[in-house]
């Protein structure tokens, strides 16, 4: 078996947009610490006893809970915006109880928790919403002691502004960069689609041309032709017809790993698209000893898919079997389940198999089956990757069963509405 390391795939995972390590799992827990610790201080140093305080215990022992129940939290969790508003939401909630709870907040203070949360917003470089989120608690402080004793509850007031400084000017940073990101991985997916589109006329063109010269030569179009001249241009229309085949499939792989890839869904009447396909791939078994039989009832109701999509996997999996079938036949069948709403391709031949330890990497890219068949047939081992794509783009699923010796049968399931 040829399988080669999906690097790509690798590198994918860990390019992953991330705000620059922002809103990771340790920093999280890390950044919320102080806030739990101080607001339930605050909650706890009530100067006056009240009926309520045996709640205020609870509270705090519930917030503290709250970040250590963080821990059992998957790290993917905390990059999604939803996960830490919602953070954001249940921490604002409790330090305003906690400050309701001590009853000895001054209404000034609550203006400067505000003012402060509010700049801190603003800014966008970090190194002002540390400077800001400094000097505000220290010039609070200037006024606050002037005015009034010396208290531990002033200290931790002082504190208190310093903490949620940071941890507001954390997530609004943490915020405007993924939109960042967000914003230019758009314009790199839409200038990767682009020159696709560049690189499928550029490539497919010339080849055309060249297939549609050579045809005009073989059917002397141009002048009479000797037997020798025309063999020799029948190799050249299917080493062209093999060079297009090869393009098509790196500009799918292409448009797949760049997400560029989209589904345009469109009422298929699977009669006609099943024909269609039929008559292109008349010729398809240039070998007499393998025959295309095609099963599929007729009529067939329409349906809403991607033809386009649909025929690349069809294509794909019916030109990987008629590489590994010597001799035998290739099965083609289509089924529609109207009450389940779906369709199921299958793709069966007569050839060399696939081995069970092999089975698992069949839709990994660059996998091929280690033969001399190989090393003589066209191919770099994208087919069946695009086909896996292509079939997970369209909601559905893809299974192989083989039995080595006997054959492979392909079963692709998609969604019919």
């Amino acid at each position: 078996m040829k399988h080669f390391p999906d690097h790509d795939a690798a590198f994918s995972a860990d390019a992953t947009l991330q705000p620059s390590g922002f809103a990771t799992k340790a920093n999280v827990i890390l950044i919320r610490w102080p806030v739990v610790l101080i607001g339930c201080a605050f909650a706890l140093m009530r100067s006056q006893p009240a009926w309520f305080a045996p709640l205020l215990y609870l509270f705090s022992l519930s917030y503290v809970a709250s970040n250590l129940g963080l821990y059992f939290i998957g790290e993917a969790t905390f990059r999604s915006l939803r996960f830490n508003a919602g953070l954001i939401a249940l921490d604002s909630l409790a330090l305003l109880i906690a400050l309701i709870g001590n009853g000895g907040i001054e209404p000034r203070f609550y203006l400067a928790c505000v003012l402060l949360v509010v700049i801190c917003s603003i800014f966008e470089n970090p190194r002002w919403v540390a400077m800001v989120a400094l000097l505000a608690p220290l010039i609070y402080a200037g006024f606050f002691f002037q005015a009034t004793e010396y208290n531990p509850a002033g200290f931790m007031q002082v504190v208190f502004l310093l903490t949620i400084g940071l941890y507001y000017g954390h997530f609004s940073h943490w915020v405007r960069t993924r939109r960042t990101l967000a914003a230019r991985a758009a314009q790199r997916s839409q200038a990767k689609t682009e020159l696709l589109n560049i690189l499928s006329h550029e490539l497919k063109t010339p080849l055309t041309v060249i297939g549609s010269y050579t045809q005009a030569l073989k059917s002397s179009a141009l002048g009479e032709i000797n037997p020798a001249q025309e063999d020799a241009l029948v190799k050249v229309l299917r080493q062209t017809e093999q060079l297009e085949n090869i393009v098509n499939v790196i500009l799918e792989s292409a448009s797949v790993e760049t997400g560029a890839a989209s589904v345009e869904r469109e009422e298929l009447v699977l009669s006609e698209f099943l024909d269609e396909l039929r008559q292109n791939c008349e010729g398809v078994t240039q070998n007499s000893k393998v025959t295309l039989i095609w099963d599929y009832p007729a009529p067939m109701p329409v349906v809403r898919s991607d033809p386009g999509k649909l025929k690349i996997i069809l294509m794909n999996l019916i030109h990987n079997a008629v590489k590994f079938t010597d001799k035998g036949e290739i099965r083609v069948s289509a089924r529609h389940d109207r009450e389940q709403a779906k369709m199921a391709f299958a793709v069966a031949d007569t050839g060399i198999g696939i081995a069970p330890e092999e089975l698992p990497f069949v839709f990994d890219k660059f996998w091929q089956v280690e033969s001399a068949r190989t090393r003589t047939q066209s191919g770099i081992g994208m087919g069946l990757y695009i086909v896996r794509a292509f079939t997970e783009l369209l909601g559905g699923r893809v299974s192989v069963n083989s039995t080595v010796g006997r054959g492979a049968e392909f079963t692709v399931e998609l969604p019919a509405g």
